[in-house]
């Protein structure tokens, strides 16, 4: 039977100063609630905003796959091995982390422009991790569709990250291509209703025990990124058959 767990965008964990801001939809450093717990191999999934001039320093832990997909702006992007690279909105940056390795996000503009970016985790990893570097590019102006931006290929791993942008009313399906995997839905824009389930900017959704996700955006420019990803069925106790599930926020 199907199974849904609901991340409402309100119910985040927040972190904010003078020169930067994150919000967290799962356990993240100082950050603790209930029911946020990574999502199969989803581990961090963070939406950050970052002052004119300012960086922010990442340290993984364990081998990790990041991927960095820039909301407004350009970002600065370096890794520590000597690979560094602007990422601009439309463009993914993918790179393989090993454990204990530190990588830099920086907003470039000296001028007083915010930048906003996610930046995703996902490990779980299949042996032997060798490290990788990809750019992707996607266009958001062929609409209607999702498109595939990151596969198994540029992974260690079985997940297929895609993304899309839907005008009002328009409709969608995925179908799940690995046995074991589940789908994680974010809604970057506007509004959709995802296997009976309202969602709006910000919100998120992950699914298992099922083979299609149907989908139908209800605002124009409406954007939803949709990861594939190898899961282990989460406690019944977070889930819910019906449209949402109970959340709780813990500030730190």
């Amino acid at each position: 039977m199907e199974k849904a767990i609901i991340h409402l965008s309100n119910l985040r964990g927040h972190l904010e100063g003078e020169w930067m801001r994150s919000i967290m939809t799962f356990n993240f450093g100082n950050y603790k609630a209930e029911n946020r717990e990574p999502f199969g191999s989803l581990q961090v999934f963070n939406e950050d905003t970052l002052a004119a001039g300012k960086s922010l320093a990442m340290l993984v832990e364990e081998d990790t796959e990041v991927l960095i997909i820039p909301l407004s702006g350009t970002i600065f992007f370096s890794d520590g091995r000597g690979n560094e690279t602007y990422v601009s909105t439309g463009q993914v940056q993918l790179f393989s982390a090993p454990a204990l390795s530190r990588y830099e996000v920086s907003n470039p503009f000296e001028e007083d422009i915010l930048v906003s970016f996610l930046q995703i985790w996902l490990n779980k990893n299949e042996a032997p991790f060798i490290p990788k570097l990809k750019q992707a590019y996607f266009d958001l102006c062929k609409t209607n569709q999702l498109r595939t931006i990151i596969q198994p290929a540029d992974l260690h791993q079985n997940s297929f990250i895609n993304i899309g942008q839907f005008e009002g009313r328009k409709k969608g399906s995925y179908t799940i291509q690995g046995s074991n995997n589940g789908v994680y839905v974010f809604i970057i824009n506007g509004a959709f209703e995802v296997q009976d389930r309202l969602l709006h900017a910000g919100d998120g959704l992950a699914m298992w025990n099922t083979g299609e996700i149907d989908f139908e955006a209800l605002s124009n420019n409406a954007i939803v990124l949709l990861m594939e990803l190898p899961v282990n069925e989460p406690d019944d106790s977070r889930a819910s058959d019906g449209s949402k599930a109970s959340d709780s926020l813990k500030p730190s």
